[in-house]
C-alpha cells in the first residue's frame, strides 16, 4: 500500500465548508483566525507521518493474561 502524500493547501471558503458541515457558523473573523492554526496542525502532521518508524518497538507492550 502506497503512502498517502501531503494534503492539499486548505483555504478559508474550503475551512468554511468544513465548518458548516459539521454545524458551525463561523465569520470571516473567526476564519482569518482559524486558517493559520489548522495549516500549522496539518504540517505537523505531515511532518510526523514522515517520520520513518518501520523499525522502532513501542514503547509498551501490552499483554493478555
Amino acid at each position: 500500500m502506497s503512502e498517502p502524500g501531503p494534503a492539499p493547501p486548505l483555504s478559508k471558503e474550503t475551512l468554511r465548508v468544513l465548518a458548516q458541515a459539521q454545524g458551525f457558523a463561523l465569520s470571516d473573523a473567526d476564519l482569518d483566525g482559524l486558517l493559520p492554526l489548522v495549516q500549522a496542525v496539518r504540517a505537523t502532521m505531515d511532518e510526523l507521518a514522515a517520520v520513518p518508524l518501520d523499525d522502532v518497538e513501542p514503547t509498551a507492550l501490552y499483554h493478555m493474561l
